[in-house]
Formats: structure tokens, C-alpha cells, sequence
């Protein structure tokens, strides 16, 4: 894929009587997210890109390769495309074990590519365990990963995600999303993902697309946009969630309690988990549980008191977000507005994180020793 191969469109499509989308959109190798309430034409957008739908008018383009144009007369049917989609519904095959699932987009493929390929692609979305399985002796997660390496099989040149993990509990949330961030970063192709879930904007988009009644009324940082949208922008941000990745250090004698290496970052003492030294586990701390400190710390019965910088303040009414640098990793914390001025931060501050062992919530096992970072 070249640095050009880039997703570019403008398209309008009339949905019905009380909507139209009319929407202009660029992304490139990264992972855009298209926020908003239901019924505002996310899903429809979906589709007209992949060419399960015809729009009105318009252009739409991937890299160099034009899909739609109204003025043309072209429209490239979806099998032309390169474009993987996963749904909420998984849609594997009930009759196909998972490898045969993963390797179906793989049809034409020499037979030691076809295979090789199907293996690359189960690794990085965790399912190499289960490729001799039948999907229906899989949990909502698993097929869902499952998924996720089948649609990727083929080498798409774009991914379409429509909230993949709305039916899923929250550890198999987090435990997708964190394989979309490592197949993004993996294969380099944009990743466009819908959503109405604050939580997973911020988790996995790199920019933000805010869609109302058909049209992108803003876009840019998820942070910086459901900051700026205005009233109600304060409760789009209850229950944000730091997530990282660490490995087991060791264990309290008296099994009460377990040191966590976060990956590129610094050690975090969790509730005791039963894991030997070396496991690689996943850990998330919502940002409400979090509190900042200035100067010496003392006393505490907090288990975690962790230097960092202030790298940013991102502040919506009453409330704020504190994204604040420990090591390689951002932390982001939620706290009252007029604690930004009553602890003077801005941009540079040196303070504490103070993070209870019991607000640390361990969700999963098995990812890689790769770079941690948190849910923005």
C-alpha cells in the first residue's frame, strides 16, 4: 500500500423523508471513527462505501482506484473492491472450522500461500488456538475475532467495522479492540469504525468523524471533539478507561496482592491474580479512579503513586480530561474543573497519579509484548 492509498469520498444519498446524508470525508492509514446517535446514517455510510448501497451522487475513491462516480456512470461492484467489513453479527459459516472460515476470501490462493496467510492473520487476532474449532462452540468474542482474521485474509486495502462489539461483554470489548489497534498498526490500512459508544471512540480512533442528521458536523482528536460538542458533552465521558498491557513481575507472599510491568511503562500493583511471573495480561483503570497529586506524597494507603507530566487538559463544562505521560505511556484522568486551577496544571506539570490496587481491573491474558498504550 503506498503513503497515497487513502480513503477519499463525497457522497449524498436520500434515506428517507427526514434524512439525507451529504457527507465529505478523507482518511489515511489510520483508524477514523464515525461517532453518533442512532439513526444519524452511520451504518448507511458503511454500507455506500463498500457498495452494498448506491449513493445519489457523488465520489468516492481508494487510493487510485475510483469505486463510485456519479458523473462517470461507475460503480464497482463489492467483490472489485478490497474492502473487509465485520458486522455485529459475526456471519461465519456454522458448516466451516475456523481455519476453513479464515482461509474462505483466500479461493484462487496457491495452497501453501493460502495457509500461511490464514495462520498471519489468526496470530494477530488471537485465534491461532482455534482453528480446528466449529463456530458454534465459540464464545461472542472469539467469533468476533474470528471475524475479524477472515475479513482481513485477503489483504483489503480498507476495514468497515459496524459496531463489531456492541453484543459483547466488556472484557471481549476491550479484547477486540485491542486487536483492531494491532492489526491496524500490523497491515497499515485505514480502519473506518461506527459507533455510538464514547468508550470506543476514544479507545481506537485516532480521529473522530461526529455525525448528526446525515452530515459530519465536526472532526478531528475524539477528545478535543465530544469536548467541543456542547451541552451533554460531559456524560459521553462517565466510565473512560485506561487500558494497557503489562506482564506479571511477581506475587506478595501472602497472595494479597501482584506487580505488573506495564509494558514501556511503570509498575502497577494489582489485586492478586493467579498468574506466574511473565503471564502478559490486560489491565484497565477507569479515569474517575485516578487522583492527581501535587508535591510530596505521604501517608497513603493507595498502593500506586506514580510520577508523571501533564501532557494535555482537555476541559468540557464542569468536567475535564488529564492526559498525563508516565514513561512511553499516557494516562488519561477524569476530574472537576476547578481542580485544574486549584492544583495549577497545565502543559508540563510534574505530579502524582494516585491509583488504588482495587480500581486496577484485570481483563485478559495472551496479548504481545508490544508498546502500551491507553484507550485514546
Amino acid at each position: 500500500m503506498s503513503a497515497t492509498d487513502a480513503l477519499t469520498l463525497r457522497l449524498t444519498r436520500r434515506i428517507h423523508a427526514d434524512l439525507t446524508l451529504d457527507v465529505e470525508l478523507d482518511l489515511n492509514r489510520e483508524c477514523g471513527v464515525v461517532f453518533g446517535s442512532s439513526g444519524a446514517g452511520k451504518t448507511t455510510l458503511l454500507r455506500l462505501i463498500a457498495g452494498l448501497e448506491r449513493p445519489d451522487r457523488g465520489r468516492i475513491q481508494l487510493g487510485d482506484t475510483v469505486l463510485y462516480d456519479d458523473r462517470s456512470g461507475l460503480n464497482l461492484p463489492l467483490r472489485e473492491r478490497r474492502i473487509g467489513m465485520i458486522f455485529q453479527d459475526d456471519l461465519l459459516f456454522p458448516h466451516l472450522n475456523v481455519a476453513a472460515n479464515i482461509q474462505f476470501g483466500l479461493k484462487g490462493e496457491p495452497r501453501m500461500r493460502a495457509k500461511a496467510r490464514m495462520e498471519e492473520v489468526a496470530a494477530f487476532c488471537g485465534v491461532s488456538q482455534l482453528l480446528e474449532r466449529q463456530p458454534a462452540t465459540l464464545s461472542g468474542g472469539e467469533r468476533q475475532r474470528v471475524g475479524l482474521a477472515r475479513a482481513l485474509a485477503p489483504r483489503p486495502r480498507l476495514l468497515l467495522c459496524d459496531e463489531p462489539v456492541s453484543a459483547l461483554d466488556i472484557t471481549s470489548r476491550h479484547t477486540l479492540i485491542e486487536r483492531l489497534r494491532t492489526v491496524q498498526q500490523a497491515e497499515a490500512i485505514p480502519i473506518l469504525y461506527v459507533t455510538h459508544s464514547t468508550a470506543e471512540a476514544i479507545a481506537l480512533g485516532s480521529r473522530l468523524f461526529l455525525l448528526a442528521n446525515g452530515r459530519i458536523i465536526d472532526r478531528g482528536p475524539p477528545l478535543d471533539v465530544l469536548a467541543a460538542a456542547g451541552r451533554g458533552a460531559s456524560t459521553w465521558f462517565e466510565g473512560v478507561r485506561n487500558l494497557f498491557r503489562g506482564r506479571v513481575e511477581s506475587h506478595a507472599e501472602d497472595r494479597g496482592e501482584t506487580r505488573l510491568r506495564l509494558i514501556d511503562g511503570p509498575i502497577l500493583v494489582v489485586p492478586f491474580h493467579d498468574r506466574p511471573p511473565g503471564t502478559s495480561l490486560a489491565v484497565e483503570v477507569r479515569g474517575d479512579e485516578i487522583l492527581l497529586a501535587k508535591g510530596p506524597i505521604e501517608g497513603l494507603s493507595a498502593r500506586n503513586v506514580i510520577p508523571g507530566t501533564v501532557d494535555r487538559i482537555v476541559t468540557h463544562g464542569s468536567e475535564a480530561e488529564v492526559l498525563v505521560q508516565t514513561e512511553a505511556i499516557s494516562w488519561i484522568v477524569s476530574v472537576v474543573a476547578p481542580a485544574v486551577t486549584a492544583l495549577a496544571l497545565a502543559p508540563g506539570s510534574h505530579l502524582h497519579l494516585i491509583v488504588k490496587a482495587r480500581s486496577c481491573l484485570i481483563l485478559d491474558d495472551g496479548f504481545r509484548d508490544e508498546p502500551s498504550k491507553n484507550i485514546i
